[in-house]
Parts: structure tokens; C-alpha cells; sequence
């Protein structure tokens, strides 16, 4: 199953994995989590704090957690 490749990230909200940034910044300006004020990546502007995430910045492997008897 592909699931696309980026989604927007805010506090509150994620979107759905999309097979572009664009879509992904289309999927936030829908929720209201940023404003387009023309075209252009330059014109964007985040409501909330907020990102595009990319799919192999979300899977990169993190170090298992240290526990406390170790």
C-alpha cells in the first residue's frame, strides 16, 4: 500500500500522507492551519505552528529507549 509521501504536522493536526507537498500544503490551508495568499511557496503563511513532514524524516530509526535498571 503507498501512502504518499508528505503530510502538514501541527500541535493539533496531522494531515493524510499525499504524494506531494503541495497537496500536503492544500490538505492544511483546507483545515485552516495556514493561509495561501497567492502562488507560491513564498506566499504561504502557517495559522499555528506547523510543517510539512516527509515520510523518511517520520520512519528514520530512533534509538530504543534506555531503561532504568540498565
Amino acid at each position: 500500500m503507498d501512502l504518499g509521501k508528505y503530510r502538514y504536522r501541527t500541535p493539533v493536526l496531522t494531515g493524510p500522507w499525499r504524494d506531494s507537498p503541495a497537496q500536503a500544503l492544500l490538505d492544511a490551508a483546507r483545515a485552516r492551519q495556514l493561509r495561501i495568499d497567492g502562488d507560491g511557496v513564498q506566499n504561504i503563511q502557517w495559522i499555528v505552528p506547523g510543517q510539512i513532514e516527509e515520510y523518511a524524516e517520520v520512519i528514520a530509526p530512533q534509538p530504543p529507549p534506555r531503561l532504568a535498571w540498565q
